[in-house]
């Protein structure tokens, strides 16, 4: 049998780290950014500060790493993909590696990049309009980003879409953030970050201050483990075209310049996948010393951990929900888990199971996380807590002698 009911599901936090983990999680999930100026130098600060926030830049390539961020702004774009080209909408996926493809609702709709001075085309979008030379300036000099589409159904909104970079691998990030050159009216410009569900996180729509003629940055970003599938941005009240001067009855056109964003990981989480870059990692536990060996598919980078015991079962499971494997073992002699949540690095200890029974995790509630679970070969009986709920739940299947598939490789 079981150990009691009392002794189900005992859960100790082991490190001060965890446990002022728990305690933040009444805080808020999201933190906002937003700076308005007539310069570069007026947004600067809060610029950097979202930047901190995400982390270290990390390269453009199709390399993953577990933290940091990705940008984008737009002056590596090549000319034949800048004004008066259009930039083909996976650029940053599959040309410039950063796992960023981009859409519109509108199905006349491209992407364009702004020239730059060598070129001989006019700069900042003026092959569209000469009055838009002198209406935006750049943070980053000196290309700038729009929606093209035509007269039958003009767009000014742009939705972003994150896989894991130079794959076809959906991912979500931490934070997104994006600098837009003259925002002249309070309310016409704003970003919005949906889950990968297609839900609209709180806090919803983050509207850009105005600064005629300047610099606004918006950003969000989420510290209790939500994760970002996609962005709207919409940009103003009309699209950018011939004849659709800033200023005159009630136009307020917008050009972006730098978007910022964490590093995209996998949506979902993939077997022994550490990194979280949607790739399997090959991994191995050693039980005389209790250690776990791994290369990094993301970086073909080497680590090695000491956790764990001889005797030990490794585990490979998502316990805390963030797309990347947890170091986990299960003590057979004693019926105990022992875990390092790979989101913020707390210990957990639970004590589920007897000596004999099988360490099958899985996802058996379909919230996304691993659950803790054991098969009893002398029932053939599933024993599970629903990480969902915390609810215990037993299922009989199979019988002495068969082998449970979750466990198979025991």
């Amino acid at each position: 049998m079981l150990k009691s009911t009392k002794n189900i599901f005992r859960l100790f936090v082991l490190s001060s780290f965890a446990l002022l983990a728990l305690i933040s999680s009444v805080s808020a999930a999201s933190v906002t950014w937003s700076a308005a100026g007539a310069t570069p130098s007026t947004i600067q600060s809060t610029v950097d500060q979202f930047r901190n926030d995400l982390g270290s830049l990390n390269p453009n390539n199709t390399q993953s790493f577990p933290g940091g961020r990705r940008e984008i702004n737009w002056d590596g774009v090549p000319d034949n993909f800048a004004s008066p080209n259009n930039m083909p909408a996976n650029f940053f996926n599959a040309n410039s590696p950063r796992g960023a493809v981009f859409a519109t609702a509108c199905g006349n709709a491209t992407f364009r990049v702004s020239s730059n001075a060598a070129s001989g085309v006019p700069l900042r979008f003026g092959e569209l309009d000469p009055s838009y030379t002198n209406a935006f300036i750049t943070f980053s000099n000196q290309k700038l980003f729009t929606v093209i589409s035509d007269n039958n159904v003009p767009c000014n909104i742009v939705t972003v879409n994150f896989f894991i970079p130079g794959t076809k691998i959906p991912a979500t990030v931490r934070g997104f953030g994006v600098v837009f050159a003259d925002v002249d009216t309070s309310g016409n410009t704003r970003l919005l970050a949906y889950d990968s569900a297609g839900n609209l996180l709180s806090p919803g729509g983050i509207t850009a201050q105005p600064a005629s003629g300047g610099l606004s940055f918006v950003g969000i970003s989420f510290d209790q483990g939500e994760r970002i599938a996609s962005v709207q941005i919409v940009s103003g009240n009309n699209r950018l075209a011939s004849g659709n001067v800033d200023g005159t009855n009630g136009i307020d056109v917008i050009a972006m310049d730098d978007f910022i964003y964490g590093e995209p990981r996998a949506t979902q989480h993939h077997p022994a996948d550490f990194d979280g870059d949607g790739t399997s990692d090959f991994s191995v536990f050693r039980p005389s010393t209790g250690t776990w060996f791994t290369i990094s598919s993301g970086t073909n980078t080497f680590a090695s951990v000491n956790f764990g015991q001889s005797g030990d079962v490794p585990v490979d499971g998502d316990f805390d929900g963030d797309s990347r494997s947890d170091l986990a073992v299960f003590r057979p002699s004693t019926g105990t888990w022992f875990r390092v949540n790979s989101s913020a690095g707390g210990f957990q200890v639970n004590e589920f199971g007897l000596n004999g029974d099988k360490p099958v995790a899985g996802d058996y509630d379909k919230d996304g996380k691993t659950d803790i679970a054991v098969w009893r070969p002398s029932s053939g009986t599933y024993f599970f807590i629903g990480s969902k709920d915390n609810s215990f739940r037993v299922a009989n299947f199979g019988v002495a002698g068969d082998v449970p598939i979750a466990g198979a490789a025991q």
